[in-house]
């Protein structure tokens, strides 16, 4: 259903072994990367490596991705998108690339206004936010035909605090939705979710009937039939809907964020940071980030069944005191480490496969 792979769980840089901010979701409408951190090409190979090696029939690889989302535009979550784009050409590839990112609407303007120019300070935009980066990417690769495959380079203002459907969905049988949170510049987490599954068709009652073919599939399709003596629900036909999975990757923001409360699906999972641990609450403040509480109570309020909490600070060398703490008020967290791959079953089955000197899986 859904595989996860945290590919770098350090913040603002490498620190610890850890690489910055980058994963790379598996869907079943396709492959999604959510952020693009320095070096995340080298970082998908050297994972598809290790589970060749491992036995596990689950893989990362670049050719499969669809579309980039972003979280937001600093650095350590987006720096890594040129050269990935580049070696994506050198490598031929002709499928089109989806990359969609936040902005405002002040950025999109000024943008267009100033077009390849960095604003000042006195504009208030942010020199970082993706709809200035987006055009600076644009003539530094030149123009999309030069890579040999089309990039739909999509921005989408956020000017409400509430959680919206994404207007691009680039995904067949999967909706993204965009999470907005608070980081300074414009910023969102992504909800991917799987669209309702109809339950498993009764064949054996339908063949009791001695219905035809015709009629048999047109129940199967959902359509209710008319026979000699009675009609017949094409619901009857079906076992109970199976219910939709869901993950949200939150980005960098602050605690308190009200969109984590205001979710139509509760997340199966939520990975989240945790930039600081507890008693630094007041620096998480300042820098626009959360403390591993913050993270515990957003995943509280999503309703989410498991936390898994990533973009630790370099003065964190333990991880399991980032776990500890999110357990003292959400029990179900567990720290990431870079190349963890949670996969999550049709039927919420959630499972770590925790990539060490010989993989090992822990169901969640």
């Amino acid at each position: 259903m859904f595989e996860l792979h945290v590919l770098g769980t350090s913040s603002a840089r490498f620190s610890h072994d850890r690489a910055v901010s980058g994963s790379f979701l598996m869907t079943p409408g396709g492959a999604v990367l959510i952020d693009c951190g320095e070096g995340m090409q080298k970082r998908l190979l050297d994972q598809n490596k290790a589970l060749k090696k491992s036995g596990l029939q689950i893989r990362s690889r670049m050719a499969k991705v669809r579309a980039i989302l972003f979280t937001h535009g600093h650095l350590d979550h987006c720096w890594g998108l040129l050269p990935m784009l580049h070696t994506m050409s050198l490598d031929g590839r002709t499928e089109p690339l989806t990359i969609i990112a936040p902005t405002s609407q002040k950025a999109v303007a000024w943008a267009l206004k100033n077009p390849g120019d960095s604003p000042p300070a006195e504009s208030g935009v942010d020199s970082t936010d993706l709809a200035i980066l987006f055009q600076q990417w644009q003539s530094l690769g030149s123009k999309d035909d030069d890579f040999g495959f089309k990039i739909d380079w999509v921005l989408l203002p956020i000017e409400q605090h509430s959680p919206f459907i994404s207007p691009i969905q680039p995904l067949d049988g999967v909706e993204l939705m965009v999470v907005p949170t608070e980081h300074g510049i414009p910023s969102c987490g992504w909800q991917i979710t799987t669209n309702p599954a109809m339950g498993k068709f009764n064949r054996a009652k339908a063949d009791s009937l001695s219905l035809t073919t015709e009629q048999v599939a047109t129940l199967a399709g959902g359509e209710d039939i008319t026979t000699d003596s009675e009609t017949l629900m094409a619901k009857d036909f079906r076992g109970e809907v199976k219910p939709r999975r869901s993950l949200l990757i939150s980005g960098d923001t602050i605690g308190g964020v009200q969109a984590f409360g205001e979710l139509t699906t509760p997340p199966d999972l939520l990975l989240h940071e945790a930039t600081f641990l507890e008693y630094k609450s007041e620096k998480a403040k300042m820098y626009n980030h959360s403390t591993t509480h913050d993270a515990a109570r957003h995943a509280k309020v999503s309703g989410c069944q498991v936390l898994a909490l990533t973009h630790y600070s370099s003065s964190v060398d333990d991880i399991t005191v980032v776990q500890n703490e999110a357990q003292e008020l959400h029990k179900r967290s567990i720290a990431c480490s870079d190349g963890d791959v949670f996969t999550i079953s049709r039927d919420g089955e959630i499972t770590v496969h925790r990539r060490c000197e010989a993989w090992q899986n822990y169901s969640l």
